[in-house]
């Protein structure tokens, strides 16, 4: 009997340890699979992906995901050692039920991972689904889930717990893999390409400012805007330039649609190949080039005694192309790339990140949107800057609008609005109205509007239109304002867009003057 009654405390101490433990152990399995997302993006991007990056992840970010993981797992672990002690059975049922429901987040990494295979469970939902469908689908999923935690939240929270005590192991290898990372770190050439000095006597006589806003549609623009949006803007520049009703885009997304205006020749395909080369192969070649050894419309431009200037966003040019006088660029905004720099920001970032997508968050705006938003002011500022420097013959600035994600309320004029991943198209629209006009308005206060040809286009349509009404349309604006033109010119004839190089050098050329001959100009080459 002594021996029993001694040995009942040390078998319920080894018990309540045991538990303990185990307890961890899924509370720190669960953590480490709620940040997948995060850490796919730190540890499994390939060598293609990098063309896109301004940097690859580093140190930094490594050190702040593991921080995140531990801190939130003994959170956690403290949290639930705590109700264990002081909650009844009856009452910890309520600990289970909000553990269940915490499971949505590592469910929703999952599906942000599972995306790079099955693009469905992302933004091309919509196109399938639409928006109400989208809507009706995430309510039922959370009534049914409500249902099933409810109703059997015991035995799936002990389901939950083996399969997360299952997963354990992959802690080592995250882990693991960060700190190999971040003992052989070493960063990389992501440094632009050498600039070329500027000429002591550039081309006064001729000047163009090419504009591309990123995703603007001819149709939801001109022909089927939504009801009660009005583009003033555009409709007073419509009035003095050659306006284009049947312009056809390089191709059907930017990748493909920038090199081939870039190139002057139509693109088939592109291979991203590491941070300073894009392969192309273009439409009726057997192998790829490499876009850094194609001539370009700057260097023509260089050539023919002009300096360049590039705002770019997306492509990062300014590390591939030749010939440019002056070069910025931009990345697209993205979760990985919108938690921030410093260790701190990354630590609040990432933790953030983990209840928001690129298009939503629970906190109104996400990261991405916020980042948008920054990308735009920044690409926008440089790029009257440039489009007012009268030593810069040729300008091109890329302006990440109306492309998702969509921040700007045209009800307010603020950059408040939130979660409108489809319909925020038309707020998009608006904000490029505006900016046209403030492009406009800033030359003219410089004196450079009137003396400078001034292209405003597109690299492609929405691609996402048909989830608005159903219809789709291939055509992109195409608006072309001559310099010294005052009256309107319209142009009805169907062309591809990729003839603007050529058109370009053209007008730089001298050999086009005025909306007259870019007409007769497009009629002997649109059939090419």
């Amino acid at each position: 009997m002594a021996v029993r009654v001694e040995e009942a405390p040390v078998t319920q101490a080894a018990a309540a340890a045991s538990g303990t433990w185990r307890d961890f152990a899924v509370a720190i399995s669960l953590t480490n699979l709620c940040y997948l997302r995060v850490w796919s993006e730190l540890l499994t991007y390939r060598r293609g992906d990098t063309y896109l990056m301004k940097s690859p992840p580093g140190p930094t970010e490594l050190a702040a995901v593991m921080t995140n993981v531990v801190l939130i797992a003994l959170l956690l672990w403290g949290l639930v050692t705590f109700a264990r002690k002081r909650l009844s059975i009856v009452r910890f049922r309520w600990v289970q039920a909000a553990f269940l429901l915490f499971l949505a987040v590592p469910l929703n990494a999952l599906r942000e991972v599972s995306a790079h295979h099955f693009p469905y469970l992302k933004s091309p939902m919509f196109e399938v689904l639409g928006p109400r469908g989208v809507a009706a689908l995430a309510i039922s999923l959370a009534v049914g889930g409500a249902l099933a935690i409810l109703l059997f939240h015991r035995k799936l929270s002990s389901i939950a717990s083996a399969v997360l005590a299952i997963f354990l192991p992959f802690c080592a290898v995250t882990f693991g893999q960060a700190l190999w990372n971040i003992a052989k770190y070493q960063a990389a050439d992501y440094a632009p390409r050498a600039l070329m000095p500027p000429l002591p006597i550039a081309k006064p006589s001729q000047r163009v400012v090419w504009i591309l806003f990123d995703e603007w549609d001819y149709r939801l623009t001109f022909v089927n805007p939504e009801s009660g949006l009005r583009f003033p803007e555009l409709e007073r520049l419509g009035r003095e330039s050659l306006v284009a009703s049947q312009a056809l885009p390089p191709g059907p997304e930017t990748p493909i649609s920038i090199p081939a205006y870039f190139t002057g020749r139509p693109v088939q395909r592109v291979d991203y190949d590491g941070p300073r080369e894009l392969q192309i192969t273009f439409q009726g070649a057997a192998a790829q080039s490499p876009w850094s050894r194609q001539a370009n419309i700057f260097s023509s431009a260089r050539e023919l005694g002009f300096n360049t200037a590039l705002v770019d966003w997306f492509h990062p040019t300014c590390r591939i192309l030749s010939g440019l006088t002056s070069c910025e660029w931009w990345e697209m905004p993205l979760q990985f790339n919108s938690m921030g720099h410093t260790y701190w920001q990354q630590l609040a970032g990432q933790t953030r990140s983990l209840f928001e997508t690129t298009l939503f968050s629970v906190f109104g705006q996400s990261l991405a949107v916020r980042q948008q938003v920054d990308t735009y002011q920044a690409i926008l500022g440089r790029g009257i800057a440039v489009a007012n420097n009268p030593t810069y013959g040729l300008s091109f600035i890329h302006l990440p609008i109306p492309h998702a994600p969509h921040a700007y309320d045209r009800r307010t004029g603020d950059f408040t609005l939130k979660n409108s991943p489809i319909r925020g198209y038309f707020d998009s629209l608006a904000l490029l109205d505006r900016t046209v006009g403030e492009i406009r308005r800033s030359m003219e206060s410089a004196g450079t509007w009137d003396n400078t040809t001034v292209l405003f286009t597109s690299d492609h349509p929405y691609r996402e239109a048909a989830a608005i009404d159903g219809k789709w349309d291939p055509r992109i604006p195409y608006i072309l304002k001559m310099a010294a033109q005052k009256a309107p010119q319209a142009y009805s004839n169907s062309f591809n867009t990729v003839l603007t190089q050529d058109l370009v050098l053209a007008i730089l050329r001298g050999e086009v003057s005025d909306p007259r001959q870019v007409a007769g100009w497009l009629d002997r080459n649109r059939t090419r």
